[in-house]
C-alpha cells in the first residue's frame, strides 16, 4: 500500500477539528466521498475518504530545523520562510495511504493538506516533503483549490532548482517527480537563461505527468534544429538517488 505525507506548520499547538477539516474538503471538493470511520484519540485524528486512509498526527514541537534550513534558503514561493518557518512551534504530520497510483495519491494529499490548513488560523504553511519544498498557507490553498481542478499544480508539487554555472550557461534539477512515479529531470550546461530553462523543465514535467513516462532514453526534443536536446538516462550530477532524465544540449559533452 502506497503512502505519502506532508508537514503542516503551526505558530502554536493546534487542536484539530474533524468537522472543520471535513467541511473544508466538502466545500472545495464536493465530489469527494463522504468521510467515514472518523477516530480521534490522543494527538491523532484519522478517517477514510473512499479508497484513501487519512491520518493526522499532532506534534507538539517544531519540525527539526535541520530538515527545513536548506529549503528555507532556496524557497522561491516563500521569500520570508527563513524567519517565519523558524518561529513555528508545532506541526501536524498529514499521511494518506491507499492502493492508488502516485499522482492520484498526491492529489488526495494536496486536498487534505489544504483542508487542514484551512481549518486553523494557527497554520502558516506546509513542508511538502515529496519535493522538500516550503509553501505558505494562502498560496498552497490557492493552488489546491484554483489550479488542481484543471491540471497538476506543478509549483507546489515539484521544486525546480535553477541557477547560473558561468556567464553563459545555466543548470537545473527537479525534486518531486520521483514521488509522482517519474524520473527527476536535470540539465547541467544549458545555453539559456535560468528563467527559460525553468519554463522548459516545467513544460516537460507537465507533459510527463499528463502522458506518463513516454520520453525514452536516446530521444531528442526541440522545436528546431538549433535547439535539439538529447535525452539520456543517467546517474544524477546533483546527488539525486536513482537514474534521472538528463537533457544534453548541442555541443555539450555527454
Amino acid at each position: 500500500m502506497a503512502l505519502q505525507m506532508s508537514m503542516v506548520l503551526f505558530k502554536a499547538l493546534p487542536t484539530l477539528s474533524a468537522s472543520a477539516i471535513q467541511a473544508a474538503l466538502a466545500t472545495h471538493w464536493p465530489d469527494l466521498p463522504a468521510p467515514a470511520d472518523t477516530t480521534a484519540r490522543d494527538n491523532t485524528l484519522s478517517f477514510d475518504l473512499g479508497e484513501v486512509g487519512v491520518v493526522l498526527g499532532v506534534m507538539p514541537a517544531p519540525h527539526p530545523w535541520s530538515d527545513l534550513e536548506g529549503p528555507c534558503a532556496t524557497s522561491v514561493l516563500w521569500p520570508e520562510a527563513a524567519v517565519e518557518v523558524q518561529a513555528h512551534q508545532a506541526h501536524v504530520i498529514v499521511t494518506v495511504r491507499g492502493e492508488l497510483d502516485p499522482i492520484a495519491l498526491t492529489t488526495a494529499l494536496t486536498k487534505v493538506t489544504a483542508a487542514v490548513m484551512a481549518s486553523s488560523d494557527l497554520a502558516i504553511g506546509v513542508f511538502w516533503t515529496n519535493a522538500t519544498l516550503l509553501v505558505p498557507k494562502a498560496l498552497f490553498h490557492d493552488f489546491a483549490v484554483k489550479v488542481l481542478p484543471f491540471g497538476p499544480p506543478l509549483h507546489i508539487w515539484v521544486d525546480f532548482r535553477v541557477g547560473m554555472i558561468d556567464a553563459d550557461h545555466s543548470a537545473a534539477f527537479t525534486c518531486g517527480l520521483a514521488a509522482l512515479g517519474l524520473m527527476e529531470l536535470e540539465a547541467r550546461c544549458a545555453p539559456e537563461a535560468p528563467g527559460d530553462l525553468r519554463e522548459r523543465l516545467m513544460a516537460i514535467a507537465g507533459y510527463l505527468i499528463s502522458e506518463g513516462p513516454v520520453i525514452a532514453d536516446g530521444d531528442t526534443l526541440g522545436e528546431s534544429e538549433d535547439e535539439m536536446l538529447q535525452v539520456i538516462y543517467s546517474p544524477s550530477e546533483f546527488g539525486i538517488e536513482g537514474q534521472v532524465m538528463r537533457f544534453v544540449y548541442a555541443g555539450e559533452a555527454v
